[in-house]
């Protein structure tokens, strides 16, 4: 079944962060396995990303295996250590649809 996460990040992550980020991972290039749909930006004065996964495991796996190692590489080891991790909502999804 698809599910939806949406990640809120933490005060003082924004726009500039997820660009750089984005730009490492190549995601427009080389969509991650599993992925439906993806969307960003501003919500309520807090960035957020809106993904919808074929399954959880391919949404954790896309954390592991692409977006941690790209944080680490654009932000550094110890700022991705020290920063509180983004706030995750899971939702089941009852229906989507590409046109």
């Amino acid at each position: 079944m698809a599910m939806g996460r949406i990640n809120r990040f933490p005060e003082g992550m924004g726009s500039e962060q997820y660009d750089a980020v984005s730009n490492q991972m190549g995601i427009a290039n080389k969509p991650p396995e599993g992925l439906i749909f993806h969307s960003a930006g501003v919500l309520d004065g807090r960035f957020q990303v809106f993904n919808v996964w074929e399954t959880a495991e391919h949404a954790d796996r896309f954390v592991r295996e692409r977006l941690r190692p790209a944080q680490v590489a654009v932000l550094g080891e110890e700022r991705v250590a020290a920063m509180p991790n983004a706030e995750n909502v899971d939702i089941a999804i009852h229906n989507y649809l590409v046109p």
